[in-house]
């Protein structure tokens, strides 16, 4: 891999752990544009249903235990993985039901459609402003797949894809933008940001069920993370933690406090002496009401996944990630669906290049799909990258 090629995949791999952030997306984007002609683009996210090829890793390291070990994978079945390429021709995406979707993507990051994929049909998605280093980036979907949101100019729309519901979120004022920050886990709120570039960001939390919206009480030194199903904000401070960091600090607050209870996250037992925690790759762990939280290395390249108890008590090294000591794979932490924790695996070897997401669920992954090499696609619960 020549340097030019590492330095772009590094870049994305720093844009993962910082996914809830739709603001700073946009100004890596601009970043990413004067690059694009020196290096190839690399994609990494995607939700979807379950399907494909069952897996396994090898188990996870124990508390207490430092790992950040190469992780032999081995495919247990001979099921081909399923592969999904944009088609020559797709519908619009009508304004009635058209079902749950498993996932939403771009097939290439400049100048292609964004498609909702709804079981064998693509619908194309309203957007002006297709260019992968801004609003494609902001492309939504719900871990139930049922709500799709995107920009509007520089509004924001979500839409009920099982009904006829539709929400539209106009700036405040001019010069302003509007954006999906984080979904819920169970589908039901929707933390929608207001920003100028760089400054000045309000947040609102969308009950898409019932359409009331509620003023979100974040401080400017403070970045949300994500939103528990109870309604509340997650969130750490923005210069507390400088990367690399081994601790971190959440704040969970309720929706109208600007305070809220602090979680202290000391990970120094389970880490690798180069490893470190990556403060924007923060999830609500819906099956055991902690966090799940990504790990990796200071050049950006993920290792493992935590999980983590609501009191900041790391339980265990949820997945060790493999590691290709020939960088001709790189994964990255997308988010959690009913499939489980998802990941994405971004292979760059001759012949296989291909952008594979893959499912752990109790210890066991499945690959669930390929995609385009380049693909830009939705991350369950955030927006897309």
């Amino acid at each position: 891999m020549n340097d030019d090629f590492r330095t772009v995949y590094r870049e994305l791999a720093d844009d993962a752990r910082n996914y809830s952030d739709p603001e700073r997306a946009l100004a890596v984007g601009h970043r990413r544009r004067r690059t694009m002609l020196a290096a190839p683009a690399l994609a990494a996210a995607v939700a979807v249903v379950a399907f494909g090829t069952w897996v396994t890793l090898r188990p996870p390291m124990p508390t207490g235990s430092p790992g950040n070990q190469v992780t032999e994978v081995m495919t247990a079945a001979s099921t081909p993985v399923p592969t999904l390429s944009p088609p020559p021709a797709a519908p619009a995406l009508p304004p009635g039901a058209v079902g749950r979707a498993s996932f939403a993507y771009a097939g290439c990051r400049s100048g292609c459609p964004w498609l909702v994929v709804v079981g064998d049909r693509q619908f194309v998605v309203p957007g002006e402003d297709r260019n992968p280093g801004s609003s494609a980036m902001l492309l939504s979907l719900s871990p139930d797949g049922r709500w799709v949101g995107y920009p509007a100019g520089d509004g924001y729309v979500v839409r009920d894809l099982t009904g006829t519901r539709t929400m539209a979120f106009p700036p405040s004022e001019t010069g302003r933008r509007v954006a999906a920050w984080v979904w819920s886990a169970d589908s039901k709120r929707l933390l929608v940001g207001d920003f100028r570039e760089g400054d000045d960001n309000t947040y609102t939390v969308v009950d898409v069920l019932t359409g009331s919206r509620t003023p979100a009480v974040i401080p400017p030194a403070r970045t949300p993370l994500a939103v528990t199903d109870e309604g509340k904000i997650v969130s750490r401070d923005r210069d507390q933690h400088p990367e690399p960091t081994r601790v971190l600090t959440l704040t969970v607050s309720a929706i109208g406090e600007a305070t809220g209870r602090s979680v202290s996250i000391d990970a120094s037992a389970v880490l690798a002496q180069n490893e470190s925690l990556f403060p924007g790759s923060v999830l609500v762990d819906p099956d055991a009401g902690g966090y799940l939280l990504g790990v990796g290395t200071s050049d950006g390249i993920s290792t493992a996944v935590l999980r983590v108890a609501a009191d900041g008590r790391v339980v265990e090294r949820v997945v060790d990630l493999p590691r290709d000591t020939r960088n001709r794979e790189f994964w990255n932490v997308l988010g959690v669906n009913a499939d489980g924790l998802l990941l994405s695996r971004q292979t760059n070897d001759t012949g296989r290049q291909a952008t594979t997401v893959v499912a752990v669920t109790d210890g066991a992954s499945r690959d669930l799909v390929a995609l385009p090499h380049e693909s830009i696609v939705a991350v369950p619960g955030a927006s897309a990258r």
